[in-house]
């Protein structure tokens, strides 16, 4: 992983960009200069025979001191049969021959071309210590103007690379933009594999504070936009496009910029996805259709998949009929099969046998689970209490101007934990909480909370229920008298503005109660709402009826939209959906945070069976 540390760039007093000393790689510089890119004095041999040994090389010493020009013949003996060694596949018998120039010829002439060998040697001996060694100390003595700087540029990059040391895309930016094409070239491979693997926030920084340069910015750019254009940021990824395009790309870099710009990024990611999913396919007749509703929205996701992409994804099913067993098992085969992520299970218990059947970082996103195990690395759910609603619900009530509140709450733990959410983020505002009262899901009165209420007179009463609770308790704020306290004012959680408490509420028990929703609009659940009931109606033929299609849509474009940003790996899968950010889904504005999948929340006033919005 790339840290942000490691792409900090510093610059010289006359604006030239500092060197670092730390590395690492990615393509092998195999090249014996002393036949093709290092110009010699004295004889070649005629191929395919062996090169003779050249009188002189032409290259600087490693330290100045007096010459000799019988040692600068040695020099020039021992580099080049170090040369032939590394291209028979001896690097350490390159690496001897190198370390005896070093040591014992430092002030000849062409010197300095053992630094060369050695760094390469070095490479292929996988000492990541001496390689970077080596080809600092090359680099540092080879004058800016030599043609040779960029490749050694380059591999300095590459050796970091591979060594996992800090520089290395650094050195990438000391690339002379006028370097050889194929430098260039494999310039743009490192750059595009280094670019994959940052963090988004990382690279962010990066193509911020990096320098203009022509050919190996945009790499960083496109990269930046092809992850913006997939998140639904279209704007922000087209003018990162453009602004690649300005520059001087090479041809990869240049048809991923224009494929942003045209809306044809996934043809740029031709990565053939198979998507698990674990669903039942028995139980009551409410888990069984609820599962054939998640199903049909996966459907619509490949099939919305098969036609933006150029490798369209698969799907690997199982029914799990509710057994944990069968989890474990379909988890095993799913991971031996290379599934990139699987959709399901519905239920809390069998998405934590799931999670613990994993051998490796599987990602499982469940539609439906409304609780997931405390530090489950790589469990995700569309429907969990989300941290984020209680915080907007906390921002409400101060932007109300209420700092002293009761709370009542269910004593279920997803309720609980909305509470939790709720408190530490209104507490820290500046809030006050007089009291907390808790109740048993599906408990028929609050009357003994309510009565407190009425006896405190607080502020504002805070009121987080499951919905199925809001019809049968939410009369009763008026019937004990809640509604003539003067200045009391009701803030409800999420579930109090979900499309089937206004419309099944009658109206007097709900209007005037402040909430927070992440609709994006009356009959809306999120952006991708209408392109996901055109392409649902469009394939079935029939009129979407229910939302809950919907999340099995979400979390399979969630899933291959993270595969294909993540190479189509499990791991790339997991890395691109924890760094997924506003994502438009068709039930919300998506985003990643704290290993959570988040939504954005507006506040809202209820009434007349309609959400007002507040004005910020």
């Amino acid at each position: 992983m790339i840290r942000s540390e490691d792409t900090r760039f510093r610059r010289r007093p006359g604006g030239r960009i500092a060197r670092y000393r730390p590395l690492r790689a990615l393509g092998t510089v195999g090249l014996l200069w002393s036949l093709g890119a290092c110009a010699l004095v004295g004889v070649t041999a005629d191929p395919p025979a062996p090169p003779a040994a050249p009188a002189v090389l032409e290259a600087p010493p490693i330290r100045e001191g007096l010459r000799d020009v019988e040692e600068a013949m040695t020099v020039a003996e021992l580099v080049t049969e170090g040369e032939s060694l590394l291209a028979e596949g001896d690097p350490a018998g390159a690496a001897a021959r190198a370390r005896e120039v070093e040591v014992s010829y430092p002030e000849a002439e062409g010197s300095s071309l053992a630094l060369w060998l050695l760094a390469r040697a070095s490479r292929e001996l996988e000492d990541w210590d001496e390689g970077i060694t080596a080809i600092d100390r090359f680099a540092e003595i080879l004058p800016e103007e030599d043609n040779r700087f960029g490749e050694a540029m380059l591999l300095r990059a590459e050796l970091r690379r591979d060594a996992g040391a800090p520089g290395g895309v650094e050195a990438l930016f000391e690339i002379p933009p006028d370097a050889g094409p194929e430098v260039l070239e494999r310039a743009d491979e490192v750059a595009a594999a280094w670019g994959r693997e940052m963090d988004t926030a990382v690279l962010r920084d990066l193509v911020r504070e990096a320098p203009p340069h022509p050919r190996i910015l945009p790499v960083f750019l496109v990269e930046l936009s092809v992850r913006r254009q997939l998140a639904g940021a279209e704007g922000e990824a087209r003018q990162l496009a453009e602004e690649a395009l300005e520059l001087s790309p090479g041809e990869g870099m240049a048809s991923r910029a224009t494929a942003v710009l045209e809306g044809r990024v996934e043809d740029e990611l031709a990565v053939s996805a198979v998507l698990g999913a674990i669903l039942p396919e028995s139980g009551s007749p409410s888990v069984r259709q609820l599962s054939r509703e998640i199903r049909d929205g996966i459907e619509v996701a490949l099939v919305v998949d098969e036609g933006n992409s150029a490798s369209p994804a698969r799907l690997s099913f199982v029914d799990d009929a509710g057994d944990a067993s069968r989890v474990a098992q379909a988890i095993s085969n799913m991971e031996q099969d290379g599934v990139v992520g699987i959709v399901g299970p519905l239920l809390d218990p069998l998405v934590e046998a799931a999670g613990q059947a994993r051998s490796g970082s599987l990602v499982i996103l469940s539609p439906t689970a409304r609780m997931l195990p405390e530090g489950a690395d790589g469990l995700f759910s569309l429907t969990a209490v989300d941290p984020e609603a209680g915080r907007a619900l906390a921002e409400l009530v101060i932007d109300q101007g209420v700092r002293s509140v009761v709370v009542i709450h269910a004593s279920s733990p997803e309720m609980a934990a909305e509470a939790r959410w709720f408190r530490e983020a209104f507490e820290s505002s500046g809030g006050s909480i007089r009291q907390t009262f808790s109740y048993e899901p599906g408990a028929a009165s609050i009357q003994a909370p309510l009565r407190e209420v009425v006896r405190t007179r607080p502020s504002g009463l805070v009121l987080l229920m499951p919905q199925d609770d809001i019809p049968r308790l939410a009369p009763q704020i008026a019937y004990y008298g809640v509604d003539d306290l003067p200045d009391l004012r009701l803030f409800g959680g999420e579930s109090w503005s979900s499309e089937s408490i206004l419309d099944g509420v009658p109206p007097r028990h709900t209007d005037g109660v402040f909430s927070v929703t992440s609709r994006s609009g009356s009959g809306e659940f999120g952006p991708g709402w209408d392109g996901f009931v055109v392409a649902y109606e469009e394939h079935f033929r029939r009129t979407l009826r229910s939302p809950m299609p919907a999340l099995g849509y979400d979390a399979a474009r969630l899933l291959l939209t993270a595969a294909r940003l993540g190479g189509g790996t499990p791991e790339g899968t997991r890395r691109a959906l924890e760094e997924m950010e506003n994502f438009p889904g068709a039930t919300g504005l998506l985003s990643v945070r704290d290993g959570r999948i988040q939504r954005v929340y507006v506040p809202v006033r209820l009434q007349d069976r309609r959400m007002i919005p507040l004005s910020p």
